[in-house]
């Protein structure tokens, strides 16, 4: 079987096999669509508390969804205002501020944006692992909304809700262009892939390869899908 027919046939057992999102995200709303019942879609009782966040995570950032993975939540239910499960009760507990802001504003001051790699370090401070902690976090529904909000207020993309070696080669990208460098060969057959994509890709990312400062080295038909 080659490989386009092997596609064509996992395909028809499920359109979303490889998602243009993260797996993880697959991986977690098939769990959620094993503990939905009935034809209404998702019980509004008895969720694992960890699905419930989720859910929520996923209402609060819905305009930054894919559609197919809007398209996904909206079958079994769930939309950006659909009460589901029990919210979990807010803590009065007060916590001190992560010494991980301090730098994440240091970084993104000096660089003008949160995509470190996860060895980068901060001043000492090794702040590429601790953003992965962080959107692991976030995916969890387990992230205070002090440092959700600190930290979208640095990077509105910090988190983003496609693969983050997307946006690691995006950033490359970005900083070639701004620095008006020639591209090396590796973000020239990135970027081709991106128009051949280019229907598949989130919004976001069509918005962030489309922005007018990035967008050298694309004729008016790249920009087309």
């Amino acid at each position: 079987m080659g490989d386009d027919t092997r596609a064509e046939a996992l395909t028809m057992i499920d359109p979303w096999w490889n998602p243009p999102w993260p797996l993880q995200w697959q991986q977690t709303y098939h769990r959620l669509r094993t503990a939905a019942t009935g034809a209404e879609g998702v019980a509004t009782t008895d969720l694992p508390r960890g699905l419930c966040r989720w859910i929520l995570v996923q209402q609060e950032s819905w305009e930054h969804l894919h559609p197919g993975q809007q398209d996904l939540l909206t079958d079994l239910g769930i939309t950006p205002h659909t009460p589901v499960g029990e919210r979990p009760a807010p803590t009065t507990r007060s916590y001190p501020a992560s010494p991980g802001l301090h730098h994440a504003r240091a970084y993104a001051t000096r660089h003008g944006h949160l995509t470190p790699d996860k060895h980068t370090r901060q001043d000492g401070f090794p702040l590429g692992q601790w953003l992965c902690q962080q959107r692991r976090k976030a995916r969890a529904g387990a992230l205070s909304t002090t440092t959700a909000t600190a930290l979208t207020s640095l990077d509105p993309w910090w988190n983003p809700p496609w693969p983050y070696t997307w946006h690691r080669t995006w950033q490359q990208y970005r900083t070639t262009i701004i620095r008006n460098q020639p591209l090396p060969d590796t973000l020239q057959r990135w970027a081709k892939a991106q128009r051949s994509l280019w229907s598949t890709l989130h919004p976001g990312q069509q918005q962030l390869l489309t922005t007018a400062s990035f967008t050298a080295g694309w004729s008016s038909s790249d920009m087309k899908p």
